[in-house]
């Protein structure tokens, strides 16, 4: 191309429509260019590509371009990519016809290429209002161009780095500072949807026990009850992140087979994006979240991708500790609630034994100071009542402390205080006996251990004494395959063990629970097998090790 003096307002025009700083974004610079680029040569149509430094790909069309120039435009771009050449880029023609040529130019940005710029220009002698660019000034101009675009990809892409980081920051803060569960939820739910400028965020959290995942959501009629939808692990695009560990891209949720659509008809809410990450804590996935639809109506990418999976691993530690300040508020409370009941059968204990007694002791030192004057040959036999009541006193006194805390336990161990315990044990009835079967040879355990297998073998003859109804219950202490096993058995009515579990919420007692509990704590397993009028059987089991 020969070379032609060139419009200056032109080329000062087409300067400040690719300085950066007049421009917002990357398509908006490019295509700037591309339509003064078109009036300048001038050309009938161009095409753009550019790849930017992070992936994105932007392909850009303005004018006349026809079927053959396209097909010609369509095969230059399938074979590019961004990459670094160590020689000059160079100028292509292609003719189209006897009037017109495609030209190409590849948009250079420092040592790199990075797209390609396609004009359909007329190749006539016809002389032309507005002279084309020589080869060195198209170079210079694709170049400036290219340059441009990659300085405001980078500007761009730096600050939308730090506003995510900043995003992060702000909701990793808030969500540190939550530590109620539901109160933290519904943080999440109003927070996340702002920071991945999407219209809802919805989590799931995983329930173990019924493999199934929870999604709890505000109602609708603002009662302040939740409501809970569940969905099996095998059902929706959450349930497949969930089992599988990997975020999932979807734009278009009707082309997608995995799409559940059960809780979107339930809530009135249209769902037709979904960007789902699944919620890790180290290896264990604990829920997913997922952000719906995006509010610019652009798609979903792998950056969106990568933010949310971030976020979804600070609420997954978030939702932990909430969990662990939830779980320790309940064993606080069933501390204080075991504390009290522990204090009302002291109480009762005392009051229907030794107080009794010591009462029925004073009435007796009274009569015999009236006999000592009155009758004083019957002095004698009275105070050997009053001496027998005495022993009978101490006995009991004595019984009531070995069963709150027996000394025996740090001296001589486990077999020896519970044969102690069922030498002194007293059924106020009358109807049971106890009975305690273990060989000589059973080993000697921390003492706290011991401790804690002595309270579970008595909390579980205490409700077989309440409520089993039987002549006898057997205490069994063995070794098993490196466990030290304990069983509490009886023949007695037994119970619904479902039906008691699950009426913790709503009664008193949480004997059951508190010996799992404390088993749990020494390393244990406590397992309780009853049925109604096969009697019950309390089995712990405690390594050796």
């Amino acid at each position: 191309m020969a070379p032609l003096l060139v419009d200056q307002r032109q080329l000062q025009t087409l300067g400040q429509l690719i300085s950066a700083g007049g421009h917002q974004d990357v398509h908006e610079l490019l295509q700037a260019s591309l339509e003064r680029l078109i009036a300048l040569w001038p050309a009938q149509g161009g095409a753009l590509l550019y790849h930017a430094p992070h992936g994105e790909v932007i392909r850009l069309q303005h004018g006349i371009i026809d079927a053959e120039a396209g097909a010609l435009i369509a095969e230059a771009r399938e074979t590019f990519a961004r990459r670094e050449e160590g020689r000059e880029p160079t100028i292509g023609y292609y003719t189209l016809d006897d009037e017109r040529k495609l030209l190409e130019l590849p948009l250079s940005s420092g040592s790199h290429t990075v797209g390609l710029l396609h004009l359909v220009i007329l190749d006539t002698d016809t002389e032309r209002p507005s002279p084309a660019p020589d080869d060195d000034l198209a170079m210079l101009l694709v170049r400036a161009i290219g340059g441009e675009a990659d300085k405001l990809a980078r500007l761009r892409r730096a600050e939308q780095d730090l506003r995510e980081l900043h995003l992060l920051y702000q909701v990793g803060q808030a969500l540190a500072s939550n530590l109620d569960l539901s109160s933290l939820l519904n943080d999440i739910r109003n927070q996340v949807p702002q920071a991945m400028g999407a219209e809802r965020c919805s989590i799931m959290l995983l329930d173990e026990q019924t493999r199934e995942l929870v999604l709890e959501l505000p109602d609708p009629y603002h009662t302040g009850e939740q409501r809970e939808f569940r969905i099996p692990l095998d059902r929706g695009i959450a349930g497949w992140v969930a089992t599988n560990g990997i975020g999932q891209i979807v734009n278009d949720v009707e082309q997608d087979p995995r799409w559940f659509d059960g809780v979107a008809r339930d809530v009135d809410f249209v769902t037709r994006q979904i960007l789902c990450a699944p919620m890790r804590i180290g290896d264990r996935v604990v829920g997913v979240m997922q952000v719906l639809n995006k509010r610019d109506g652009t798609p979903f990418d792998e950056q969106d991708l990568r933010l949310l999976t971030t976020l979804a691993t600070q609420a997954a530690i978030a939702v932990e500790n909430a969990r662990l300040v939830r779980r320790l508020k309940e064993e606080h409370d069933r501390l204080l609630a075991k504390e009290a009941e522990v204090r009302a059968a002291i109480a009762r204990d005392l009051h229907d034994g030794p107080t009794q007694s010591v009462a029925a002791i004073a009435m007796n030192i009274e009569f015999i100071k009236k006999l000592l004057r009155a009758m004083p040959e019957r002095v004698e036999s009275e105070l050997n009542v009053l001496a027998d009541l005495v022993q009978k006193t101490a006995y009991d006194i004595r019984t009531l402390l070995f069963e709150l805390r027996p000394l025996g336990l740090e001296t001589q161990g486990l077999l020896a205080t519970l044969h102690q315990y069922v030498a002194r044990f007293r059924d106020l009835a009358g109807r049971m006996k106890l009975r305690l079967e273990a060989p000589s040879s059973i080993p000697r355990l921390p003492v706290e251990i011991e401790g804690a297998i002595f309270i579970i073998i008595q909390e579980a003859v205490n409700n077989a004494r309440k409520h089993a109804h039987t002549d006898e219950v057997v205490i069994y202490l063995y070794l098993e395959e490196g466990y030290l096993v304990a069983s509490v058995r009886d023949r007695g009515r037994g119970f619904n063990l479902a039906a008691v579990e699950s009426s913790y919420n709503t009664r008193g007692s949480l004997g059951l629970l508190n010996m799992r509990e404390r088993a749990r704590l020494i390393g244990g397993e406590c397992r309780i097998r009853s049925a109604e009028g096969e009697g019950t059987t309390v089995e712990l089991r405690v390594p050796l090790t």
